[in-house]
Protein backbone atom coordinates (compact mmCIF):
# COMPACT_ATOMS: atom_id res chain seq x y z
CA UNK A 1 0.00 0.00 0.00
CA UNK A 2 1.30 3.61 -1.08
CA UNK A 3 1.80 6.07 1.79
CA UNK A 4 0.71 9.51 0.90
CA UNK A 5 4.31 10.54 1.08
CA UNK A 6 4.88 8.98 -2.20
CA UNK A 7 2.65 11.10 -3.80
CA UNK A 8 3.22 14.80 -5.00
CA UNK A 9 0.09 16.88 -6.07
CA UNK A 10 0.42 18.29 -9.27
CA UNK A 11 0.59 22.37 -8.37
CA UNK A 12 2.97 21.97 -5.81
CA UNK A 13 5.35 19.83 -8.48
CA UNK A 14 4.21 22.87 -10.67
CA UNK A 15 5.57 25.53 -8.02
CA UNK A 16 8.48 23.43 -7.13
CA UNK A 17 9.44 23.04 -10.79
CA UNK A 18 9.49 26.64 -11.50
CA UNK A 19 11.73 27.05 -8.19
CA UNK A 20 14.26 25.15 -9.54
CA UNK A 21 14.48 26.44 -12.66
CA UNK A 22 14.50 30.13 -11.09
CA UNK A 23 10.98 31.38 -13.06
CA UNK A 24 8.11 32.43 -11.96
CA UNK A 25 4.92 31.41 -14.02
CA UNK A 26 4.29 34.96 -15.08
CA UNK A 27 8.03 34.42 -17.19
CA UNK A 28 7.14 31.37 -18.32
CA UNK A 29 3.50 32.93 -19.54
CA UNK A 30 5.27 36.00 -20.86
CA UNK A 31 6.90 33.70 -23.71
CA UNK A 32 3.80 32.13 -24.68
CA UNK A 33 1.38 32.48 -27.20
CA UNK A 34 -1.73 34.36 -25.84
CA UNK A 35 -3.38 33.42 -28.98
CA UNK A 36 -6.35 31.00 -27.91
CA UNK A 37 -6.52 29.23 -31.15
CA UNK A 38 -2.68 28.40 -31.70
CA UNK A 39 -3.08 27.24 -27.80
CA UNK A 40 -6.01 25.12 -28.72
CA UNK A 41 -4.10 23.38 -31.51
CA UNK A 42 -1.27 22.66 -29.73
CA UNK A 43 -2.86 21.21 -26.81
CA UNK A 44 -4.78 18.93 -29.16
CA UNK A 45 -1.78 17.70 -30.35
CA UNK A 46 -1.26 16.66 -27.04
CA UNK A 47 -5.13 15.66 -25.60
CA UNK A 48 -7.60 13.71 -27.72
CA UNK A 49 -10.22 16.44 -27.50
CA UNK A 50 -13.77 16.62 -29.86
CA UNK A 51 -14.28 19.71 -31.71
CA UNK A 52 -16.78 20.69 -29.26
CA UNK A 53 -14.08 19.84 -26.32
CA UNK A 54 -11.62 22.08 -27.98
CA UNK A 55 -14.20 25.18 -28.43
CA UNK A 56 -15.18 24.55 -24.93
CA UNK A 57 -12.42 25.35 -23.79
CA UNK A 58 -11.42 28.04 -26.03
CA UNK A 59 -14.32 30.02 -24.79
CA UNK A 60 -14.39 29.22 -21.04
CA UNK A 61 -10.67 29.56 -20.09
CA UNK A 62 -8.35 32.07 -20.32
CA UNK A 63 -5.25 32.43 -22.53
CA UNK A 64 -3.53 32.15 -19.20
CA UNK A 65 -5.29 28.84 -17.96
CA UNK A 66 -4.93 26.86 -21.15
CA UNK A 67 -1.21 27.93 -21.69
CA UNK A 68 -0.68 26.66 -18.03
CA UNK A 69 -2.63 23.49 -19.14
CA UNK A 70 -0.07 22.83 -21.86
CA UNK A 71 3.00 23.35 -19.88
CA UNK A 72 1.79 20.96 -17.27
CA UNK A 73 0.64 18.27 -20.05
CA UNK A 74 3.74 18.38 -21.87
CA UNK A 75 6.30 18.86 -18.95
CA UNK A 76 4.63 16.51 -16.53
CA UNK A 77 2.57 14.09 -18.39
CA UNK A 78 3.78 13.52 -22.35
CA UNK A 79 7.44 13.90 -22.06
CA UNK A 80 7.83 12.37 -18.43
CA UNK A 81 6.77 8.73 -19.09
CA UNK A 82 7.86 8.11 -15.62
CA UNK A 83 5.03 9.70 -14.03
CA UNK A 84 7.27 10.81 -11.47
CA UNK A 85 8.53 14.14 -10.07
CA UNK A 86 12.03 13.81 -8.25
CA UNK A 87 10.77 10.32 -7.51
CA UNK A 88 7.05 10.85 -6.12
CA UNK A 89 4.49 9.88 -8.05
CA UNK A 90 2.45 13.09 -9.63
CA UNK A 91 -1.22 13.30 -8.70
CA UNK A 92 -3.31 12.83 -10.31
CA UNK A 93 -1.53 9.78 -12.18
CA UNK A 94 0.05 9.15 -15.39
CA UNK A 95 -1.36 6.06 -15.93
CA UNK A 96 -5.07 7.52 -15.06
CA UNK A 97 -4.70 10.90 -17.28
CA UNK A 98 -2.47 9.66 -20.01
CA UNK A 99 -4.03 6.87 -22.71
CA UNK A 100 -1.26 6.28 -25.64
CA UNK A 101 0.26 9.25 -26.42
CA UNK A 102 -1.74 11.54 -25.68
CA UNK A 103 -3.54 12.85 -22.26
CA UNK A 104 -7.46 11.62 -22.97
CA UNK A 105 -9.99 14.19 -22.42
CA UNK A 106 -11.33 13.18 -18.59
CA UNK A 107 -7.65 13.47 -18.26
CA UNK A 108 -7.31 16.87 -19.11
CA UNK A 109 -10.39 17.26 -16.55
CA UNK A 110 -8.71 16.16 -14.19
CA UNK A 111 -5.73 18.10 -14.49
CA UNK A 112 -7.41 21.49 -14.59
CA UNK A 113 -8.95 20.08 -11.01
CA UNK A 114 -5.36 19.55 -10.25
CA UNK A 115 -4.66 22.85 -11.02
CA UNK A 116 -7.48 24.43 -9.27
CA UNK A 117 -9.45 25.34 -12.55
CA UNK A 118 -12.86 25.30 -12.50
CA UNK A 119 -14.13 22.78 -14.20
CA UNK A 120 -18.22 22.16 -13.58
CA UNK A 121 -18.91 23.28 -16.52
CA UNK A 122 -16.77 21.17 -18.87
CA UNK A 123 -18.59 17.94 -20.02
CA UNK A 124 -16.25 15.56 -20.63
Amino acid sequence: MSRRSDYIELRRALKDYLGDAGITLQDLLGVMDEEKGGIIEALRKRIHLTEEEGKALERRLTSKELNILLFVVQAFYVLNTSGTYKGRVLYPTREDVVRGDKVSSQGCKMILKALDIHTDWLYI
